[in-house]
């Protein structure tokens, strides 16, 4: 997927819904994992500084230059492990992690480093996929659904995320301090002829990713036949007129002790 799709497809409206309405104008925000920064993009209308922080360096480029071509002042991206972040404590009046707690190694001391960065009274937002709320359907459906459960096996095998988190996070949150902690799901849905195309194609996508194939065959879990087969049924998919796909996310928002 290119970062101008992105841009398009991942905004702020739909992805940080949950936690717009706690935000000031004049807020600072932290957007912990940002991985490609475009709902940090979008936020930026929102609160009055944002600091954009992830691991890999390379992932946030895009944004970089997206955020110098267009005059973008009031976002910074910087490389940072979430676990022992370069600010002071009190930095921030809130903190936004979007499908980063199923992926991080120590989600609790993510949760904890959040809680030293934030004001007193400071919000957090944290959205998490949960595969326990996939819906699909359409030709093959039954090919599409071992898709994911080979993709969950991966994952797990090779500590990559777990995608079943998002139900924790309220007991996440909670067990860090957070108060007045309000978890709830919604669903993203692909049901349009461009949503299920995009959808599509971007998991025929995944079938080619040099890292997913190689894996997923060293595990036993596909054979090349396997994922070229599979790779057609996505595309098969994303044609159809009869494709449907939907996803649930688990959101929560909490405050700091005051």
């Amino acid at each position: 997927m290119s970062f101008e799709a992105d841009l398009i497809h991942r905004t702020a409206t739909v992805y940080a819904d949950f936690l717009l309405p706690h935000l000031r104008r004049d807020a600072r925000l932290l957007d912990c994992g940002c991985g490609s920064g475009s709902i940090t993009l979008g936020l930026r209308d929102f609160v009055g500084s944002i600091a954009a922080v992830d691991l890999d360096a390379a992932v946030m480029q895009p944004a970089e230059r997206h955020a110098r071509a267009e005059a973008i002042a009031n976002v910074h991206f910087l490389a940072a492990d979430a676990t022992a972040l370069p600010f002071p404590d009190s930095s921030f009046d809130g903190v936004y992690c979007h499908s980063m707690l199923e992926a991080a190694k120590q989600p609790e001391a993510v949760v904890r480093e959040a809680a030293r960065v934030l004001v007193a009274g400071g919000v957090i937002g944290a959205a998490s996929v949960e595969y326990g709320g996939l819906i699909l359907s359409g030709p093959e459906s039954e090919r599409l659904h071992e898709f994911y459960r080979v993709r969950e096996r991966l994952w797990e095998l090779d500590g990559v995320a777990r995608p079943r988190a998002g139900r924790d996070l309220r007991r996440l949150l909670s067990g860090a301090g957070f108060v007045d902690v309000r978890a709830s799901a919604h669903y993203l849905s692909y049901g349009t002829p461009d949503a299920v195309r995009f959808f599509g194609e971007g998991r025929a996508r995944d079938c080619l990713d040099e890292w997913f194939s190689s894996r997923t065959i060293a595990h036993g879990l596909y054979s090349q036949a396997e994922l070229r087969q599979t790779e057609s049924a996505w595309r098969r998919w994303s044609a159809s007129p009869d494709s449907f796909a939907a996803f649930a996310w688990c959101r929560a928002t909490a405050r700091k002790k005051s």
